[in-house]
């Protein structure tokens, strides 16, 4: 079996088979504990929104054990150097969705509910377009695994979509924030707001980035048919 698709379709290793789809899972919801921490704090509910960003981080740690796990089973499995490669870059490409949701939770901690205000409506969009990805990309993974083809390919179309929806939220964001008089914020908040903002477009990033991976993976299948 030369590709990992055609490896996906015999069905072997199952505990990386169950490995990948408790890893999409658990990315997905990664992302909505960020939604929900965001929301928290930008309602000014502090002690909520604290617990929410820990849990978030909570998430994001247990992606990357399934993530460890998933790497220590390849180097045990005998599968052919093209899938163990492929494989790898796909469990490391869907963590990048948990580690930018978790960067953003970060940057939460040391800012203001205040001072997001001016932006809140167009962050919370970007960030349910980016759930939205994360989910489509979700179940994108159990299509792959099943072969349905057509269907991953339906999927890849929808989030690249979603991550140019995405970066027209993130410029009518930047272009706000240049209207507002900035007088009254520091330069390190100035920064970590942006670090904020660039986190939470990077989930889409991710989510696109894993699934164009996936293209190619069907794509070099079909090659070889």
């Amino acid at each position: 079996m030369g590709t990992l698709l055609e490896w996906f379709r015999t069905r072997r290793e199952a505990k990386i088979i169950r490995g990948v789809k408790e890893h999409g899972k658990k990315v997905y919801n990664c992302v909505v504990q960020f939604r929900e921490a965001l929301s928290l704090f930008l309602n000014n509910d502090m002690k909520a929104a604290s617990s929410a960003i820990k849990k978030v981080s909570q998430i994001e740690n247990e992606c990357d054990n399934i993530k460890r796990e998933m790497l220590i089973e390849l180097a045990k499995g005998e599968l052919s150097p093209q899938v163990r490669n492929d494989l790898a870059h796909l469990i490391n490409r869907l963590d990048q969705v948990a580690n930018s949701a978790n960067a953003a939770g970060r940057r939460l901690r040391v800012l203001k509910p205040d001072y997001l205000q001016p932006i809140a409506e167009m962050l919370l969009e970007m960030v349910d377009k980016s759930i939205e990805s994360a989910e489509v990309l979700r179940d994108a993974l159990v299509i792959e695994i099943e072969g349905t083809t057509e269907d991953v390919d339906a999927s890849v179309t929808k989030i690249n979509s979603l991550e140019h929806q995405v970066d027209q939220i993130h410029l009518r964001i930047l272009q706000k924030l240049n209207e507002l008089d900035a007088k009254d914020i520091s330069p390190f908040v100035a920064l970590t707001m942006y670090q904020l903002i660039g986190a939470i477009e990077q989930i889409s990033d991710a989510c696109e980035g894993t699934a164009d991976f996936v293209k190619i993976i069907n794509l070099q299948a079909a090659g070889r048919s």
